[in-house]
Parts: C-alpha cells; sequence; structure tokens
C-alpha cells in the first residue's frame, strides 16, 4: 500500500503544477493558430460549414489525426466543443509535464532537482523560443503541445534504453504533429548514438539527402509575397536578439554538460553532448534550406523550429541543476525563484491580451468585443455567408489574435495572418490567397461600388469592421469595438 502511495504522489504533483500552468499563463478559446484548427474541427462536425476557401485550414490538416481525433472524440461523449477543447489542453500540458519529470527523473537522482525542473518549465510555458514565432506551450489547444510531451516521453524512454518505448511514443506524436515529430527523431537519434562516431557522422551526412530538394524551382510572385508575413522562416532575417535566444542555450548546455561531468552526473552529461550535437546538425539543415539562393521553398518547412524541443530540454537541465546545486531542498529558496517568475508570466499574459478574460471558461460569453463580433455572426447570420475583414484584422485595436473562423464558423476571403502560412506550404494556394487580401485592402474606407464588387466577385455578403469604420452599409450589430454590416 505503501508503495502504491508513493507512486501516487507524482501524478498528484503533476496535477497540481497543471493548475498552476493554466492560472498562470491562462487559457483562450479560438485565438491565434485556433484559428485554423478550430475551424477545422468545426468542419469536420459539420461539413456543411464554410462552402467557400476552407481549403485554406483542411489541407494544412491532412497529414495529422489531431483534428480527427478531437471531433471524433467529441462525436463519442456529446461533450460541447469548447468542453473538449479544455480538457484536451489540460490534458496535454500534464502529457508535457510528465514528459519533463521522467527526462528529469533519467537526469537527476535528487527529488529538487528534479521538481526544480519540471517546475521552471511550467512557470514558463508561454515563453517565446527565439526566431521561431512559437511558445512553449500556447495558451490554447494546439497539438504541437501533445507532440511536445509525446517527443519528451520519447526522449526519456530513450534514456533507459527501452527502444519500442521511445518508438511508440515517436508515432504518437508523428500523428499529431508531423513536422514537430521528424525534429523528434532527429533528438532521439542523437540521444540514442554516439554522435561523433564515423558511423553516426556518415549517418547524419546521409540524411542532408533527405532535403526535399524537388522542391527547389522559382516560386511565384505570390508565394514571394505570403512569406513576407513569415519573416522567422528565414534566419537571415532574424534580429540580434533571436540569434541570442539561439546561441546562448547551446553554449549553456555545452556548460552543462560540464557541470555534469565534474559531479558526477554520466546521464546529464551524456544528454547535454548529445543535445549540442543535435542543435548544431538541425542548425546546418536549417541553413541549407533558408540561407542559398534558390532554396526559398524549402523554407516553408519551417526547420529552425528544432529549437521548440531543444528549449524544452534546455530549461529541464536549467531548473535541474539549479535545484541540485542552489535550492537543496530549501522551501524559502524555490519561492524566492519560483513566484516572481510566475507572476511576471502572468503579467506578461494579462498586457498580451489585455481586452479579454485570463481564463475563458466554456459556456461563458467572452469580454473581448470582437470575439463578441464573431460569435453574434454566427449566431444571426446565414451558414453560406462569406464575409470580408481587414487582412491585418487581428493586430487592430482590442482584437487580441481573435480568429474570426474558428468563433463565426463562416467563409472569409483570405487574410494575411494565417493564410500565409497555407498558401507558403501549398504555392497553389498562393495567388487566390494575394488576389483576395488585396481585394480587402482599406476595407474601412470602402464605397458602396466596392462593397458590390466584392459581392459580385466573391459573394461577400457580410463585413466585420472596426466601429470606427464610417462605411456605408447597413451594420445591425456594433459595440465597442467592432460592428458587423451586412453586404448586398
Amino acid at each position: 500500500m505503501r508503495k502504491c502511495e508513493l507512486a501516487l504522489c507524482p501524478v498528484c504533483i503533476l496535477l497540481l503544477l497543471t493548475v498552476a500552468a493554466v492560472l498562470i499563463h491562462g487559457y483562450h478559446i479560438g485565438i491565434e493558430d485556433q484559428d485554423v484548427y478550430l475551424a477545422a474541427v468545426n468542419k469536420s462536425l459539420h461539413p456543411e460549414l464554410y462552402p467557400v476557401n476552407s481549403v485554406f485550414f483542411t489541407e494544412q490538416m491532412k497529414s495529422s489525426l489531431f483534428i480527427s481525433g478531437l471531433a471524433g472524440s467529441i462525436r463519442l461523449t456529446g461533450m460541447p466543443v469548447p468542453w473538449a477543447l479544455l480538457l484536451w489542453h489540460v490534458g496535454a500540458i500534464f502529457l508535457v509535464l510528465l514528459g519533463c519529470w521522467k527526462v528529469a527523473s533519467a537526469c537527476f537522482e535528487s527529488e529538487t532537482a528534479r521538481w526544480s525542473g519540471v517546475a521552471l518549465v511550467t512557470v514558463l510555458l508561454t515563453l517565446p523560443i527565439a526566431g521561431t514565432a512559437l511558445f512553449l506551450v500556447d495558451s490554447y489547444l494546439h497539438p504541437r503541445a501533445l507532440a511536445a510531451g509525446a517527443i519528451l516521453l520519447a526522449l526519456a524512454a530513450c534514456l533507459k534504453k527501452a527502444w519500442l518505448h521511445s518508438a511508440a511514443w515517436l508515432m504518437v506524436a508523428g500523428l499529431m504533429h508531423p513536422l514537430m515529430a521528424l525534429f523528434g527523431v532527429s533528438l532521439i537519434v542523437f540521444a540514442g548514438t554516439e554522435p561523433w562516431s564515423k558511423w553516426n557522422a556518415g549517418k547524419t551526412a546521409s540524411a542532408l539527402i533527405l532535403l526535399p530538394l524537388g522542391l527547389l524551382g522559382h516560386p511565384s510572385a505570390a508565394w514571394r509575397e505570403a512569406t513576407l508575413a513569415r519573416r522567422y522562416y528565414f534566419p537571415l532575417q532574424w534580429t540580434w536578439y533571436e540569434w541570442l535566444g539561439l546561441v546562448a542555450p547551446v553554449l549553456l548546455v555545452w556548460w552543462f554538460g560540464r557541470i555534469a561531468r565534474q559531479h558526477q552526473m554520466p546521464v546529464l552529461e551524456r544528454l547535454a553532448h548529445r543535445l549540442v550535437g543535435f542543435a548544431v546538425f538541425q542548425f546546418v539543415v536549417g541553413a541549407l534550406m533558408t540561407m542559398p539562393p534558390g532554396t526559398e521553398r524549402l523554407a516553408a518547412f519551417q526547420p529552425m523550429r528544432w529549437l521548440h524541443i531543444f528549449y524544452f530540454v534546455f530549461l529541464l537541465m536549467a531548473g535541474g541543476l539549479m535545484g541540485e546545486f542552489l535550492l537543496r531542498g530549501k522551501a524559502w529558496r524555490l519561492l524566492v525563484l519560483f513566484v516572481p517568475l510566475a507572476g511576471t508570466m502572468f503579467a506578461v499574459q494579462r498586457d498580451s491580451f489585455q481586452y479579454s478574460d485570463h481564463i475563458e471558461w466554456p459556456g461563458r460569453s467572452p469580454k473581448n468585443p470582437w470575439a463578441q463580433a464573431f460569435l453574434w455572426s454566427d449566431a444571426y447570420t446565414p451558414q453560406d455567408a462569406v464575409f470580408a475583414i481587414d487582412p491585418n484584422y487581428m493586430g487592430l485595436h482590442a482584437e487580441d489574435n481573435y480568429g474570426m473562423r474558428a468563433l463565426a464558423r463562416r467563409s472569409l476571403l483570405a487574410e494575411n495572418q494565417k493564410d500565409p502560412g497555407a498558401a507558403t506550404v501549398f504555392p497553389n494556394l498562393a495567388p487566390q490567397w494575394l488576389e483576395q487580401v488585396q481585394a480587402q485592402k482599406g476595407i474601412e474606407r470602402f464605397s458602396a461600388a466596392q462593397f458590390h464588387q466584392l459581392h459580385a466577385r466573391y459573394g461577400v455578403s457580410w463585413a466585420v469592421l472596426p466601429v470606427t469604420a464610417a462605411v456605408p452599409l447597413e451594420c445591425p450589430y456594433r459595440n465597442e469595438a467592432a460592428q458587423v454590416c451586412r453586404v448586398e
């Protein structure tokens, strides 16, 4: 009985940390990338939705089972979509922290060091990752979090030489997010083999042959325009602090390896050295895919996003070593370190979502005025309605990055926030994307004739505009930030 209770203790602590993570970092519905994923879930559950332009979010989902899995769980349980999103999000955070605990347990003998590493990841979950436009874990459900948790569990199994378990977790990651899973496979290859052996060097060099060189060529002008909204594709366009966010963690991991050697921590030492090898290899691959002239098409594969999984392991090491040598099990030191960090991350999230609730509980009306306008559109416009909007609407005052497709569940002309991602991965969409974006530029100043042109050309029947836009349309809905107007 005593053994069973001890086994349950880590699970209880991980559940508490999961709750703490949500309280610190918040939770939102329909923001940022969820404009793509939630729209795809809506389309899967109700195929009659989005009769126009659904290709901008459905094509990207075909290589993943995330949407079908989430939609299937909703059908099976009859659970409302908002509750399903929240429960999956909480489950994703728990999976990430479980993976962190397993990796930390393989690297550190001290319980203080293990939990210090997991705690550091917990309070920094919404930390931006240099040059990638990613966070460790988003404040909304994203398949990348599920993939990250699976990759961490695969790494923990690899460190224990449980190869079948490692392979199984990598398969789970691949089913959730194939691109991130590829980085996981690369990490496991380095973690599970001698990185500087002749065999591994040859294998690493041979892996470069797998680069999708068939995509080399001259991209269209529309495709080039789409990449302008994706500066992070190209490391040569990064700022100095983004380069610092790449180089400094790699140097720190190398230093961690030396500390581990001095204090006889063999697993940590081996993992640190191999993580540096992984970083060097992935950077070389990323450079070959993004820097030479004529390789622009390869940049759409976002090869620098290997930093996502690297940062998880880096922070686990940093937190574990702090617990081992600085905290040493003393509660006041834990509070001095982690409470200010948690408070800082909380404040950053509140500043990032000034016009929204910190936690958007299912069933409650959103505080954000743009989200309110989108939900009104869902309730009071026809399902086959086609909407126009400012192509850069997520950056408008008080918008807080809410996605219209996700919340309004209506067709929308191409926009300049998330649709460029689809246009870069699927170049045949680029001309359609560019044409529709250009057709909507300056929409808040359109004349009646210009709105009629949108209606005649694309079937636009409604528009969502800033409340300050003086347009010659009937607008049955207005609030302090947005208005929904009928186009005839």
